[in-house]
């Protein structure tokens, strides 16, 4: 029995690690592992209030952020948003200090935005810088890109949209409408359109694209109907688009008199006296000449011949 026993006893010290038995003074080895990944904190998706940045209002742009970090919790996070060109200001503070955002979680800026006057129309590049730490210190950071479209405001004005307030039956008016572009986008595809009662114009008008501080004038031609009479009213219609495709579109209201048309007849018995006397006027003009010739020659052929008797009766 003592065997046995002491044989579990020598069993039990071979399989007992010698860490268990160390005292006070001995030290026992650990293994220490240290996390040298760099935390990446990035734009994930971002998002415009409106599908376009404009002079005309703010914008709100949402950016989304995220730490892809597994381990890691960020913290003295700055962010920073800025134009390269200038033409996009933020109506606040370009900048934003968030204090932490932890391992694999997410953040969302809203910063509002709107664009300057002059700014060019189109896509622009905005910046988005981020500088932040780990819980040792240690500093990171990093730059992403967010695209915005800026749009100009579509101005136009015009004149000569109107009608005569009389026009004849049977006749062909032209109306000259100018179309001045007082924006700073371009006008594209601009046609005029016409409908008016008891006049036919054949289709509309293509005026094309017009720049901006320029003008272009459309020429219409209306045909009014042989048999209209009286008030008639209508619409000219002005159709267009901007930089993006959207149309426009402008309407003015119409109105005119159509009279009935005069025709200038001659009898046939003034045609024929202007046949056989085409230049009577010539005659005419001939006698007055003779005539003043004679009145005038013949009393100084009287006095010429008294003057000369009385003359010879002196001598």
């Amino acid at each position: 029995m003592k065997k046995i026993i002491t044989l579990l006893l020598c069993l039990i010290f071979m399989l007992t690690p010698i860490s268990a038995f160390a005292t006070d003074g001995e030290i026992t080895e650990k293994e220490i592992v240290v996390d040298n990944s760099t935390p990446r904190f990035m734009v994930t998706s971002y998002k415009l209030a409106n599908d376009s940045i404009s002079p005309e209002s703010k914008t709100e742009l949402q950016i989304n952020f995220k730490n892809y970090s597994s381990t890691k919790a960020l913290y003295n996070i700055k962010l920073t948003l800025s134009d390269p060109s200038g033409e996009i200001i933020t109506t606040g503070m370009p900048t934003k200090f968030v204090k932490s955002v932890s391992a694999g979680y997410t953040y969302t800026w809203t910063v509002e935005v709107m664009a300057t006057n002059t700014a060019t129309i189109g896509a622009h590049d905005l910046q988005v810088s981020v500088e932040y730490e780990d819980k040792n210190y240690n500093s990171y950071s990093s730059n992403d890109t967010v695209r915005v479209n800026v749009r100009q405001p579509v101005e136009l004005t015009y004149s000569g949209a109107i009608l005569p307030k009389k026009v004849v039956q049977g006749n062909t008016q032209t109306v000259a409408v100018e179309l001045m572009n007082t924006g700073k986008s371009t006008i594209y595809n601009c046609i005029l359109e016409f409908q008016v009662d008891k006049m036919q114009t054949g289709g509309s008008t293509f005026v094309g694209n017009i720049e901006p501080a320029t003008s272009s004038t459309g020429n219409v031609n209306l045909r009014i109907d042989d048999d209209a009479l009286g008030e008639v009213k209508g619409k000219i219609t002005i159709k267009y688009e901007d930089d993006f495709g959207e149309k426009h579109e402008e309407t003015v209201d119409v109105s005119t008199v159509i009279e009935e048309k005069v025709e200038q007849l001659t009898t046939d018995e003034d045609d024929e006296k202007e046949k056989k006397n085409p230049q009577w006027w010539l005659f005419f003009s001939l006698g007055l000449v003779v005539g003043g010739a004679l009145g005038f020659g013949i009393p100084w052929y009287i006095n010429d011949k008294k003057q000369r008797k009385e003359d010879d009766l002196r001598l």
